[in-house]
């Protein structure tokens, strides 16, 4: 009975926009949520890799060997390096290098990239950057002095797994073992050294170190994590992920909209039959049973149709994403599963809940008297418990993410704007005296129903809104986070110049067609006071270490200003924003530096902003012309080249105190995954349009009925069947138009929100989306309402009765 009932009741296009919704909304939830599954758990091992552990502690002084003695009893593996620079010689030939001395278990995780493969520091050996080897002239199997020992050279470097990007870095790199630091004697009381400890094990014993370490951690100290790690490739992935949720909660949000408006049309349309049952000798406990069959039967076709879809869109965004994701990927847990199974019965109840009780609620007496509606749980109630429960479901399912209040902050403005625009232009049209029939028609009917009208402008903007924000992040935003490494970005940057050296640098360059960008002045120094008083180290790292200033006629083109005026006077200093709000300063505060020579005390008079991702020359501190010229000062400068090993080799031979650093790579990495996600998301835009058209259709299948009654009274009283087709044109696409501009409103309120806070970039109104919207959505649902004439003015389906199709 139950099943017959059900097959029956497939045919109305209500019930299947209702299974279409919750389909996509499972397939959604369990492709994104397997795919993050996977994707978090590859990006651990991923930044395991770019660590080289799964712990580092950075530290300018050695550590308490209790410490490690902990970390030991604690069931960690520890694994110790030292950095500093120091001379070396090849015969008479010296060379400034940055030595990285590392004990026998280095790298505990990652691959160190070498030539011969596979070689690492061994007591006695060294292994050297290419380009020490062509400063010094030397060889693989030649000798070479580090301060005071001889080692020999076992190989080349050619990549670290924990390099990481530093363009102040000034010397090439020597890998050796750490118990050939002594011999080398190039460590002494008041040496610039920098110790790192890696640390590796599973998740609970880090937890328990965590906790007991973090307490004795001194200012100079840094704890770092898989999940703090600063590198640019991790923070491109993790954005990957956010492009992704992104996706999933607009896919949710327009799928919960659609079961919502068909569920409730769907119950709306079987009130009558509902009460003939009742009228036959049905008893509440027979119909209760049909209706309650016949939903868990479109639950189970959805959770098995959902289930394969899902699992189907996890393949294909496996293997576009695959040429980025970090090698074979771990098999997902069942919680996405469980996620997909639980929001589809969430889902289910909470929209569902309230349409099907009214529907078991429905009064025989409705055959007699069709305005007869049960009164069960009242909307004022029940929408903002079901609301609140919702958007906590969700906080639950995205873990609290900005992307989740930036949407919900632009639909809570959508609907305020859809309150205040939908009434004013109710009453702007009342007030218009309209001389086209069909039009005039429209107004009228869109006046008359007042609560329907703002319902169909909700929905309708709601599909516009989520619908725009999707595209907008897959051009726009996309473009943007591309925008920072465009195709002509340097790869190579240039350090270590002296003053006198830069003409010759420049000369050089343009003698071959090398365009550089700004060169840069560097001086290294510390802020130590801040208004006179000296600064706490405890308020950020910066205040450790020595920080690299510089100074600028002109403001970098992507330092854009928040606060202030440029440039800074004699006296003033341009600070980075992000760390005055650390260090709580100002405009007009004053800060004093302390280096090599001197002290001396500048006034902050603006603010920057700083893009640290963009891989170019960047500074917390920009000074006017001449104010540090009492410090020692190197230039940097950076410029792109494509693969010209002879060119590198004849400027490493014309200067060979320079230093030249290789960023290519990294960008080419960058630009991997740029591609690749852009790719994914043309698969998420499917989804999130088929969830759109979905909602769409199941607000124009709301009206249908009473558009059909009124079109009987139309059609009897003489109305043409071109008239009543141009008055449903009129009604959609001015619908259509206000639903564009509505959306166009909440859309730029959520892009602002999503720019500036969660993929932190500059926001900029997009006009596009004011001409769009409402063009778009007159053009699209005034199709729609032709379409709809079309079929409600097919001869004898005029006047057959309407089935709730």
């Amino acid at each position: 009975m139950i099943w017959r009932w059900f097959w029956r009741e497939w045919r109305s296009p209500s019930l299947l926009i209702v299974w279409m919704a919750l389909t996509l909304a499972v397939a959604c939830v369990l492709a994104l949520g397997s795919i993050s599954d996977r994707m978090e758990k590859g990006l651990t091992q991923q930044s395991r890799d770019y660590m080289a552990g799964d712990r580092t502690l950075s530290s300018s002084s050695e550590v308490p060997a209790a410490w490690l003695q902990q970390a030991r009893e604690n069931g960690l593996q520890v694994s110790r390096q030292l950095t500093f620079m120091t001379m070396t010689f090849a015969d008479q030939t010296p060379q400034l290098a940055s030595v990285k001395a590392v004990d026998d278990s280095y790298p505990m995780f990652g691959q160190l990239q070498t030539d011969p493969p596979g070689q690492k520091p061994q007591a006695g050996t060294v292994l050297v950057a290419a380009r020490l080897l062509a400063l010094l002239n030397l060889k693989t199997g030649d000798a070479i002095d580090v301060g005071d020992a001889t080692l020999k050279i076992a190989g080349e470097v050619i990549q670290e797994p924990d390099a990481g990007f530093n363009p102040f870095q000034t010397a090439p790199r020597l890998l050796m073992n750490l118990s050939d630091v002594a011999k080398t004697g190039a460590v002494q009381p008041g040496s610039r050294l920098t110790w790192r400890y890696k640390f590796a094990g599973d998740a609970p014993q880090l937890a328990a170190y965590d906790a007991w370490l973090q307490p004795k951690l001194k200012p100079d100290q840094r704890w770092t994590s898989v999940d703090n790690a600063d590198d640019a490739l991790g923070r491109s992935m993790q954005r990957a992920q956010q492009f992704l949720l992104l996706s999933a909660l607009l896919t949710l949000m327009l799928a919960v909209a659609a079961v919502a408006v068909a569920m409730s049309h769907y119950c709306r349309s079987r009130y009558d039959l509902v009460a003939i049952l009742k009228t036959l000798g049905a008893d509440r406990a027979a119909i209760r049973k049909l209706i309650v069959g016949q939903w868990l039967a479109v639950l189970l076709l959805a959770s098995v149709a959902g289930g394969l879809l899902g699992s189907g869109f996890e393949q294909i965004l496996m293997i576009m994403l695959r040429p980025v994701l970090p090698g074979q990927l771990p098999a997902a847990s069942l919680w996405p599963w469980v996620w997909a199974i639980g929001s589809l019965f969430v889902i289910s109840l909470l929209i569902g809940l309230r349409p099907y009780r009214l529907l078991l609620a429905t009064q025989p007496l409705r055959v007699l008297r069709r305005d007869i509606i049960a009164q069960v749980w009242p909307l004022k109630i029940y929408l903002p418990v079901m609301a609140i429960i919702v958007v906590t479901l969700l906080a639950l399912l995205v873990g609290g993410s900005k992307l989740l209040w930036a949407l919900l902050g632009g639909i809570v403005l959508l609907a305020l704007l859809l309150a205040a625009l939908g009434w004013g232009s109710l009453l702007l049209l009342r007030r218009v005296s309209v001389r086209h029939l069909a039009l005039r028609l429209a107004i009228n009917r869109l006046l008359r129903q007042p609560w329907t009208t703002l319902s169909q402008l909700a929905a309708f903007s709601l599909s516009f809104m989520l619908l725009a924000l999707l595209l907008v992040m897959r051009g726009d935003l996309l473009d943007r986070w591309q925008q920072q490494l465009p195709a002509d970005s340097p790869n190579y940057f240039l350090l270590n110049m002296t003053a006198d050296q830069v003409p010759q640098v420049q000369a050089f360059l343009q003698s071959h067609q090398v365009k550089a960008e700004p060169f840069y002045p560097v001086a290294r120094v510390r802020l130590t006071d801040i208004n006179g008083k000296a600064a706490d180290p405890g308020l950020d790292n910066a205040l450790n270490r020595e920080l690299n200033l510089t100074w600028q006629r002109e403001r970098p083109d992507h330092n854009p200003l928040v606060a202030g005026e440029w440039p800074p006077k004699t006296g003033e200093v341009s600070m980075e924003a992000e760390l005055a709000g650390r260090l709580g300063v100002g405009l007009g505060d004053s800060l004093t530096f302390t280096g090599d020579t001197q002290q001396f005390t500048a006034k902050i008079s603006s603010l920057r902003k700083v893009d640290w991702e963009s891989l170019r020359p960047n500074f917390f501190f920009i000074f006017p012309p001449g104010a540090l010229d009492d410090q020692p000062q190197t230039w940097l400068t950076s410029f792109r080249l494509e693969n010209n090993p002879p060119l590198l080799a004849q400027l490493n031979r014309q200067f060979p105190t320079l230093s030249l650093l290789d960023i290519g790579s990294i960008m080419r990495q960058i630009g991997q995954v740029l591609a690749q996600v852009s790719q994914a998301l043309e698969i998420m835009v499917v989804l999130v349009t088929a969830c759109g058209v979905l909602l769409l259709l199941a607000q124009i299948q709301v009206g249908m009925r009473q558009r059909r009654q009124e079109l009987v009274v139309w059609r009897t009283l003489g109305a043409g069947k071109k008239l009543l087709r141009g008055t449903l044109w009129w009604e959609f696409a001015l619908l259509g138009g206000v639903s564009g501009i509505a959306a166009a409103i909440g859309a730029e309120a959520a892009l602002w929100g999503l720019q500036r806070k969660v993929f932190d970039f500059p926001w900029e109104p997009d006009l596009t989306l004011w001409l769009a919207l409402p063009l778009t959505g007159a053009i699209l649902l005034s199709l729609c309402g032709g379409w709809l004439g079309v079929r409600l003015l097919k001869g004898k389906a005029l006047f057959r009765r309407f089935d709730g199709a």
